[in-house]
């Protein structure tokens, strides 16, 4: 069962990471624009049924890559049942909200071409301010949950042996990878303007449905 759900947790993890280059790949030249950034111009020319679509495979992917973090909370359970079940509330909790911060960037860039079709962009950009600072907290807090504290609660039971896993394999975390994807943006930005910073936390989640895999396979 544990294998099972580490298996499921890579499918879910690859699907949402299909979901993100529907959602995010804009081309070189896409600008930000609006007070905060938070427009694309690339919106216009994107398709909306890309957003649809990214929101539906969310919808598929998310309880997917769950699965795979229950397999890793089963395997520490053997090890320390309350570290466990703290990670399993983490990633529960983090993946509701995986989905419903998918959900609300999917539904920015729908916004904003509804909006532009009897507006000009400054009511577009105050549309969009106004939702985004409404969920601003919650947004962050969870994100920092399923990408954040999960990776470093998976690195906390890789360094104490409640996943016989390599050590190398806590740079396999979502937390890990995001920083390499923003580092690559950072350093050469018209290489890596697109690819591989947006996947980069579901390829984590993916990932963490590997270490399962693995750990359940050595143990």
């Amino acid at each position: 069962m544990i294998t099972l759900f580490g298996y499921v947790g890579i499918a879910g993890g690859l699907l949402c990471a299909c979901g993100d280059l529907l959602l995010d790949i804009k081309g070189k030249h896409n600008q930000e624009l609006g007070a905060h950034g938070y427009i694309n111009s690339a919106w216009d020319t994107m398709d909306s049924r890309r957003f649809r679509c990214s929101i539906l495979l969310a919808m598929l992917g998310v309880p997917m890559y769950f699965l795979g973090l229950c397999a890793l909370s089963m395997l520490m359970a053997k090890s320390n049942p309350v570290f466990a079940l703290v990670f399993w509330m983490v990633s529960l909790v983090g993946s509701i909200g995986g989905f419903f911060i998918h959900t609300f960037v999917c539904l920015m860039p729908l916004l904003y071409k509804t909006s532009r079709r009897n507006q000009d962009i400054s009511f577009a950009d105050e549309l969009i301010n106004t939702q985004f600072d409404a969920v601003k907290l919650p947004f962050v807090l969870l994100y920092a949950l399923l990408v954040g504290v999960t990776s470093i609660l998976c690195a906390i039971a890789i360094g104490l042996g409640y996943l016989d896993v390599p050590f190398f394999m806590i740079f396999c975390t979502p937390l890990s990878l995001t920083l390499i994807g923003v580092t690559l943006r950072r350093l050469y930005p018209h290489v890596f303007y697109d690819l591989p910073g947006i996947i980069m936390p579901s390829m984590g989640l993916a990932m963490l449905g590997l270490v399962a895999v693995w750990a359940a396979s050595c143990g």
